[in-house]
């Protein structure tokens, strides 16, 4: 719910919001003891929408699939690995569609198996990064696209995507 105005008078702390957000807070909320908080603004997608733009003109220019291009540069990233682990070989199916689900970076590696057991290495995506990581994915998709010819951003403007990612 949006509040538009508070105001406190005789005794009661009266909301404003809009008729809609008021209607539903009327029948959903019930006396009792509330906590109040300022709504996190998401994180930019700024950064990440750029390597896109950037993940988009390889593949075209290199004529493979986006998804490919941007796995590639994750997986030669290096710094983005979440842990090694080993599995029981009837969990590893189970635990990959886990892991990778709602993200398309995140990626895990079989290593090797003995006796029933699968080593694995996990890998984080782009979704799970940090400023500093986002950074060097960045540079790589920025040097893979200048090698290729295709016209980048300068590194101020970079600075200035990363710049609102961090603020997020």
């Amino acid at each position: 719910m949006e509040i538009t105005s508070v105001r406190y008078l005789d005794g009661e702390l009266r909301l404003g919001c809009s008729p809609r957000d008021g209607i539903r807070a009327s029948y959903e909320l019930k006396p009792g003891e509330y906590e109040i908080k300022r709504k996190a603004k998401k994180r930019s997608l700024t950064a990440n929408a750029y390597a896109w733009v950037l993940i988009d003109k390889i593949a075209a220019e290199m004529h493979l699939p986006p998804l490919e291009v941007y796995r590639t540069a994750i997986d030669q990233l290096g710094g983005v690995t979440a842990s090694m682990m080993s599995c029981r070989e009837a969990a590893v199916e189970d635990f990959i569609r886990s892991w990778e689900s709602g993200h398309l970076g995140r990626q895990v590696r079989r290593l090797g198996e003995s006796d029933g057991w699968v080593d694995l290495m996990v890998v984080y995506g782009s979704s799970d990064f940090d400023r500093k990581q986002m950074a060097r994915l960045l540079g790589r998709l920025v040097q893979d696209a200048q090698a290729l010819g295709i016209e980048t951003r300068s590194p101020e403007e970079v600075e200035s995507l990363l710049k609102s990612w961090n603020k997020q």
